[in-house]
Order: structure tokens, then sequence, then C-alpha cells
């Protein structure tokens, strides 16, 4: 199988993001300018005159002397919020697929324990598939949790935990990324917490989210065949339209699809249809008793 329908369920989230960070560079260089020509126009007007037909204006009410600084700290809050977002995301997908192993193909793997939930999954696929895989992304994800708390509690410096994170592996991430797996722009892991945010800076943190999240859907889906999601697939696939999944001939072509789709490999036609035909006929004989 090629990828989860996980992983894109959260790769599209992270796309959005990445796109409302685009739509507010765009718009706060245009409105920037604006701002900068206002501001030593009339110094001292408020924006409650300067933009009087603005309904919003009134909220904020400062001197137009105090618009560029603002608009620096309102810049700083929306890229970190959008790094707090997309960090929170990724997080999610790594328990969403620790949780679905579990679900459909329990191990002895499943009890192992971490504090953090990328080196818990890093074991457990190790485990899985016999031997450790790469570990750039995990650490990447590593790295960019410890950066979501830095923003996420307002920390003024580091703590110790990220302090000690940044000296073990900021170069490690540097020559893993620099290598041409992608492009990162300007963002260096050893300074990057230490200064204010660049939205080219987040761009590169949502693109460094995104892969990390398809490299290891990449190893985790190498865990799992068709048989082992089959029938996790005919349940969700009925519950979405449970009168048609009656019907013996809509029912294994639409799980079918649905493997397809969201797992990028076409199942064979007849372990589909036993599995449907004994999903049905479960239901019946559990209808029938429990009249």
């Amino acid at each position: 199988m090629l990828r989860t329908p996980i992983r894109t369920k959260f790769s599209k989230q992270l796309i959005r993001i990445n796109d409302q960070i685009c739509f507010a560079a765009l718009g706060r260089r245009e409105f920037g300018e604006t701002i900068d020509r206002l501001a030593q126009a009339s110094p001292q007007e408020s924006t409650s005159t300067v933009f009087a037909s603005n309904p919003y204006a009134t909220r904020l009410h400062r001197k137009m002397e105090d618009i560029p600084a603002f608009a620096a700290n309102s810049e700083q809050v929306e890229l970190q919020m959008g790094v707090i977002a997309g960090c929170e995301h990724a997080i999610a997908y790594l328990k969403e697929i620790e949780t679905f192993r579990a679900a459909v193909k329990p191990s002895p793997a499943d009890g192992l324990k971490a504090d953090a939930i990328e080196d818990r999954l890093l074991q457990k696929l190790a485990a899985w598939l016999g031997k450790a895989p790469v570990k750039g992304p995990y650490l990447t994800l590593g790295y960019l949790r410890l950066l979501r708390n830095h923003y996420g509690h307002v920390n003024e410096v580091k703590t110790s935990a990220f302090c000690k994170y940044i000296a073990n592996h900021a170069h490690h991430l540097q020559t893993f990324w620099n290598n041409g797996r992608t492009d990162i722009g300007p963002l260096i892991f050893r300074m990057l917490p230490d200064g204010p945010l660049s939205a080219e800076a987040c761009f590169a943190i949502m693109n460094l989210l995104r892969i990390c999240i398809e490299e290891i859907d990449a190893d985790f889906v190498r865990t799992l065949s068709v048989p082992d999601i089959l029938e996790h697939m005919v349940a969700e696939v009925h519950e979405r339209d449970k009168p048609r999944s009656n019907d013996p001939e809509w029912f294994p072509k639409r799980v079918r699809a649905a493997i397809s789709g969201g797992y990028g490999e076409e199942p064979d036609a007849e372990p589909v249809r036993k599995a449907t035909d004994a999903f049905l006929a479960a239901r019946k004989k559990t209808s029938r008793s429990g009249r």
C-alpha cells in the first residue's frame, strides 16, 4: 500500500494552514506599505479617525505612529499560531496512526512507552518493521513539538529540554534537510527559536511538517497489508451508507474503491466479496438473535 487516508486528512489541513499563512503574508505586505505611509503622514491621528469607515478601527484605537510596531507584533502572533496549529495537526496524525494500528493489527509493541509521541512511534515502527526507520523525520517532529511549546507557553528563553535537544540534534537535522530532500529556505535549526519568526521560515516549517508526515506514513503503511485493514474498511463503508451496503453487488465494489482511493492499492475482488458477505451474514444473524 502507498499511503493511509489518515495522512491525506492531515496533509490537507497543513496545506490549508500554509495557504492562510501565504494569504496573511500577502495582505501584510500590501497593507504594510499603506500603514507606513499613513503613520508618517498623520502620526498623532488615531486609527478611529484615519480609518473612519472601518468598523474595527475603534476597537484598536491607537495612534498611527504606534501601528507599524503593532503590525510587527501582530505578524509574530500570526506566524507563531500557524506553527502551533501545524504542529498540533502533525502530533494528532502520529496519535491517530498509533491508535489505528493497535485496533487493526494488535501487537506486543503496542505496550512500548516513551514520553514523546514521536519517540514512542519510532520504537514501535522499529519493532513492526524489524529495523529502525530513518530517524530524520521523527527527530524533526520532536524539534517542532518543542518549538510549538516554546511559542505556546510564551517562553522568553528556551527551556533546558529544548536547549538539550538543539545541542544533540540541530546539526544532524540541518545536514539531513540540506541534502536536497526539500528546500527549507532560511531555516536554521540552532538559531530559529532565538529571534523573530519570518514568513519564509514559517513556510519552511509547514513544508517540513507535511514531508515528515508523508515519510512517516510511508514507514507506517509498510507494517500493514490489505487483509489487515479489510475488516475495518468493510465496517467503515457500511457505516457511511447503511442502506446501500445491504446490496451484495454494490457493497464489495464500494469497499474496493475505498481501499484503492484511501491506501493506493487495488485489492483483489474475491477476498473483499467474502469479507462483505461475512459482514452482512453476521449482521443478519445478530438481528435475528436480537428479536
